[in-house]
């Protein structure tokens, strides 16, 4: 029966006292007999039993009290009174304050099951409070806020926790519960909602899950989260309301927060890709796959250092240790997309932390920067162009200033004819730059040094050849020997009568050698009779020497009675810039 289970017999009649040790013996009891006074009280004393048997004369006129005593001892232990009818009344009888009564006669086995009984009823309190306990302990761990709502009596019952969330006493109050104490509270933006479900599960039952905010006395807002049933009984009528509510404010803070870096990192055009301590790949955004080129699922779980050319495992390898060390990174590499091709890139990482602060492994943006580092490249060139350039404009200058001012002779002279030809020569370098100095249209070359003679084109100005594109040496160079020309043909030439003419023409041919060359001509028609110049100034060098010279063929100027002619033959590779097929036959 109740084998673990103590009783402590107390009753002065020996005779009856070993009738009943010997019974609950027999029933499988632990059993203790002692007579009222000191030998009980020392057995009290020595606690451990779960039930107290205390028979006739058990309490002694002007004794101790043996109820209050065991009391003190042990609070919960059931105590049972065995009495005969004459002493019922009296004040040795029974006691207000014990759990059983039993009086004589009855049979044995009506005692053993009154003790029983009672043993059974104070473990199953003592099971109730536990769980009670250990339900409290979880709410309280949990923020679990209880509510219970009896329907049928209209009385509701709640824990703490929930008083707290939504403002109420902490001790429900009696009568009629209104749910309107919780909808005060709630959100206006939440209310009809709110107010929809409880209408429907009044109307139905069923459960509910819902989130909803409430204010706080002093303005704050709180997100809860509440769960529940409505509960209905055999007859199908709701009886009861049962729910968890929880404060999860700081878990839907977490959430938009967590939305919204997943949207940035979403939209990111930066490849953003995070690692574990194995350096095995855990997320990888749009961005990484527009970068390298594979899809989410070809590269999760695989090793990150796949992406790095082979000649850049070692240097990662040192900056990776660095980042797992809980260092911060950042470095320009290289890394291969899935084409094969190779991006230059810059790499900005940070090492991550799990919730014990340990570090878990790794955060990394990955930004393109091939561009930038083209135009890097470019601008380096451009820079090292430039000065090449600039070195070869200021020695043409200084050579143009050097040849003016030893063959003229008045300084006024001198300036004008130094300005002039600074002016062509700028008039070139402004074509060149606006074709970011890749070249120039021998057309638009001619046009421009002949520009204040716009409207003779195709009426005294003829020009005949394809549209050459020229090189900036070769553009800046033909520019000057047009200048030149020009400048006599105004002063001198077909451009100083109405009825001069001039035809500039060029072509492209192949040498003895089957090289391509490139012919060009300048002839003038129907001007004043030519008379032959008596000195060679800088004008004259230009057009004889130096042009050929410097493209690396010939150049020459005959001042025939009829008209002055200019010839330049010069490799077409040290001109031309474009390939022939792209070369188009310009005449007008």
């Amino acid at each position: 029966m109740e084998s673990q289970a103590n009783l402590l017999i107390v009753e002065a009649d020996d005779v009856s006292r070993d009738a009943k040790l010997r019974l609950f013996k027999d029933a499988g009891w632990n059993v203790s007999a002692a007579a009222p006074g000191a030998e009980a009280l020392h057995d009290i004393e020595m606690d451990g039993f779960d039930v107290f048997l205390l028979g006739k004369d058990a309490q002694q006129p002007g004794g101790m009290d043996l109820d209050q005593t065991i009391r003190l001892r042990n609070p919960t232990a059931p105590i049972v009174h065995v009495g005969s009818k004459g002493e019922a009344g009296s004040k040795a009888g029974f006691r207000s304050d014990a759990d059983g009564y039993l009086i004589e006669p009855f049979e044995p086995r009506e005692l053993v099951t009154l003790v029983e009984s009672l043993l059974h009823l104070r473990r199953a309190r003592s099971a109730l409070r536990d769980a009670e306990a250990r339900l409290q302990l979880a709410q309280d761990a949990g923020g679990l806020a209880v509510f219970d709502w009896n329907l049928i009596t209209g009385h509701a019952l709640w824990s703490d926790k929930f008083a707290e969330l939504f403002h109420l006493k902490t001790d429900p109050p009696e009568g009629h519960f209104d749910p309107e104490v919780i909808g005060r509270h709630l959100h206006p933006d939440d209310k009809a909602a709110f107010a929809e479900e409880y209408r429907s599960l009044m109307a139905e039952g069923g459960v509910f899950d819902h989130d909803f905010r409430v204010f706080l006395p002093d303005g704050d807002i709180r997100w809860i989260t509440v769960r529940g049933k409505f509960i209905k009984g055999q007859a199908g009528r709701l009886e009861r309301v049962l729910c968890l509510s929880l404060d999860i404010t700081e878990r839907k803070q977490a959430d938009l927060r967590n939305a919204q870096l997943a949207a940035i990192v979403a939209s990111s055009i930066d490849a953003i890709v995070s690692i574990d301590f194995t350096d095995t790949i855990l997320t990888w955004n749009k961005g990484a796959e527009q970068l390298f080129g594979y899809m989410a699922q070809e590269i999760l779980g695989r090793k990150a250092d796949f992406l790095v050319p082979e000649e850049l495992l070692p240097e990662r390898r040192g900056i990776m240790q660095r980042l797992m060390k809980g260092e911060a990174i950042e470095y320009q590499t290289q890394r291969s997309r899935k084409d094969g091709q190779k991006i230059e890139v810059w790499i900005r990482g940070a090492p991550v932390t799990g919730l014990d602060g340990n570090l878990v492994g790794g955060s990394l943006i990955i930004r393109d920067i091939t561009a930038q580092k083209q135009r890097e490249a470019h601008v380096r060139l451009l820079m090292r162009e430039l000065t090449h350039r600039s070195k070869n404009l200021l020695a043409v200058i200084q050579a143009m200033a050097r040849q003016s001012l030893t063959l003229l002779t008045s300084p006024e002279e001198f300036v004008v004819r130094f300005s002039e030809r600074l002016s062509g020569l700028a008039g070139s370098h402004d074509l060149l730059s606006s074709e970011d100095w890749e070249g120039a249209s021998l057309v638009q070359l001619i046009r421009s040094q002949l520009q204040h003679y716009s409207e003779l084109f195709g009426v005294r100005i003829h020009l005949e050849g394809p549209d050459l594109i020229l090189k900036p040496e070769a553009a800046q160079n033909i520019g000057i020997a047009l200048h030149e020309l020009s400048t006599n043909a105004a002063k001198f030439g077909a451009l100083s009568v109405d009825q001069g003419t001039i035809t500039i023409s060029w072509s492209l041919v192949m040498d003895e050698n089957n090289e391509r060359r490139v012919h060009m001509r300048w002839e003038e028609r129907n001007g004043p009779p030519v008379v032959a110049p008596g000195h060679k100034g800088f004008g004259r060098m230009v057009m004889d020497r130096i042009i050929g010279q410097a493209l690396g063929g010939v150049s020459e100027a005959q001042f025939a009675p009829d008209g002055v002619c200019w010839s330049l033959d010069v490799p077409a590779a040290s001109v031309i810039r474009e390939p022939t097929h792209e070369i188009m036959t310009f005449r007008k």
